[in-house]
């Protein structure tokens, strides 16, 4: 088990220069992780820092909220979060209650984290006054145009041209840092599901819908035939912000759009509290599900260019691990950067970061998408079946994850993993098993050597140097 910490760390041996390309969640959690450990900073966000701020809802599993604890933010997110425990599970057309999971104190204090509630908006002004009260900067209005060929360096739209020592993509899957790694831009492919994203006021709800939702700070989430509903309060419980999925076929949409799509003409086929919402809530934004193609490389092959967040794995709209594995990704390249000794040791580190993060994102992204359809899925057999176990449980005042006494269902275990997962902890392991041995296989070699070697090569140098010592 972790164990929780809020300590500042010890500066790197080295300080190098970083431009981060992108201010959203990912770019400022990679500000703060970076200047933690005295590296400078500067982040470039083409809009005006207000712009690219939504007042939709975000989630914060424990494997997230435990890293910003970490970094000495608990007391600012409380302030503004909310923390909850059950997640609330109901029939879209019926409003059927099928059942519940409550998250036991046990569990989350394995994790070290909690599962909180707020606002993008919220949460994204806290990390910027952390990012810059840890002495980043952020440029606003500083719009990318240009990535060097064979350099760190990129011209921005007045044409000034900045460099540093390493370029961090955190633009999204639509950014310049992707595509130049790709070789082309990705629009993605349409998944047929489209997510609409709103807020409502809780006055305006039904009660039985404040209760669901504010009542017991619950994550509610309605099961629909090809639609479901997720709903979590925020604002102090004066709101409550609501994703709302339909099976659609649609390429048009993207965050930062105007909200201009009125709820009460998307479906009011369904129970009343829903309806509730529909009838009194803010104009939606509407955002497709796209499959994106797989980035094979993380790591630029002629440049030390890296992309992080959404930028190397775009997850799904609303989704509840994509900001978590943002922050995760920030919080690892920190960490890594932290040993920093000498700029030959760049390279095996932005190799290491994409070691350590790929699988853990790729098996995270493909169980997000596995819930969503299934709590979409369409009437039928396999429906009949997901309700049916759902109602068996909560006849037996069970959580719905509860396998039997002394057992765990295998989701369990796999969400004990998720959430109980410490990112700064696997760094701090490659550092000890990799990092501190390749640096004793380069003194032993030539204490005044370049490391310019790749990072495939490591474990060939790593051994030949335990062959040699031995």
């Amino acid at each position: 088990m972790s164990v929780q910490r809020s300590s500042v760390p010890l500066p790197a041996p080295l300080s190098i220069e970083f431009l981060v390309v992108g201010g959203g969640i990912c770019g400022l959690a990679s500000a703060i992780a970076l200047r933690r450990v005295g590296h400078q900073v500067t982040v470039l966000e083409k809009e005006d820092g207000e712009k690219n701020r939504g007042e939709c809802g975000i989630r914060l599993p424990p494997n997230m909220s435990k890293i910003l604890f970490h970094w000495g933010l608990k007391d600012k997110l409380k302030q503004i979060a909310l923390t909850s425990q059950p997640s609330l599970f109901a029939k879209y057309d019926s409003g059927e209650l099928l059942g519940s999971q409550i998250w036991e104190g046990e569990l989350l204090a394995e994790t070290c984290g909690e599962f909180m509630f707020t606002t993008h908006s919220e949460l994204h002004k806290i990390l910027t006054d952390a990012a810059l009260a840890a002495g980043a900067i952020i440029r606003t209005n500083a719009e990318v145009v240009e990535i060097a060929e064979d350099e760190c360096a990129v011209t921005l739209a007045t044409g000034e041209v900045l460099s540093a020592d390493v370029l961090i993509g955190a633009d999204g899957p639509y950014g310049l840092c992707r595509a130049d790694i790709l070789g082309r831009q990705d629009p993605g492919q349409p998944m047929g599901v489209a997510m609409y994203d709103m807020l409502v006021a809780t006055k305006d709800v039904t009660e039985n819908f404040v209760k669901l939702t504010v009542k017991d700070t619950a994550q509610f989430l309605a099961l629909g035939n090809g639609r479901a509903v997720v709903a979590l309060a925020v604002h102090n419980g004066d709101d409550i912000a609501v994703q709302w999925y339909f099976r659609e076929e649609t390429a048009e949409g993207a965050y930062g759009d105007p909200r201009d799509i009125d709820p009460s003409q998307l479906d009011l086929d369904c129970n009343p509290d829903l309806r509730s919402v529909l009838e009194h809530a803010t104009p939606a934004a509407r955002i497709p599900f796209k499959q994106f193609e797989e980035l094979e490389d993380w790591v630029h092959d002629d440049k030390p260019l890296i992309v992080l967040g959404e930028a190397a794995h775009p997850f799904t709209p609303g989704s509840l691990q994509g900001p978590a594995m943002a922050v995760e990704d920030a919080a690892v390249l920190g960490k890594l950067f932290s040993h920093l000794n000498t700029k030959d040791q760049i390279e095996s580190f932005l190799y290491a970061f994409q070691d350590l993060r790929q699988a853990r994102t790729k098996s995270t992204l493909r169980g997000d998408i596995e819930n969503v359809f299934t709590v979409m899925l369409e009437d039928g057999p396999m429906q009949e079946m997901r309700d049916n176990m759902m109602r068996q449980k909560r006849d037996e005042g069970a959580n719905l994850l509860d396998q039997g006494e002394g057992e765990e269902s295998k989701l369990w275990e796999e969400i004990r993993t998720i959430f109980g997962y410490d990112c700064e902890d696997e760094a701090d392991n490659w550092w000890v098993e990799w990092g501190l041995l390749r640096e004793r296989a380069r003194e032993m070699n030539d204490p005044g050597s370049s490391l310019g070697v790749s990072f495939a090569n490591m474990s060939i140098q790593v051994n030949e140097a335990i062959a040699d010592a031995s």
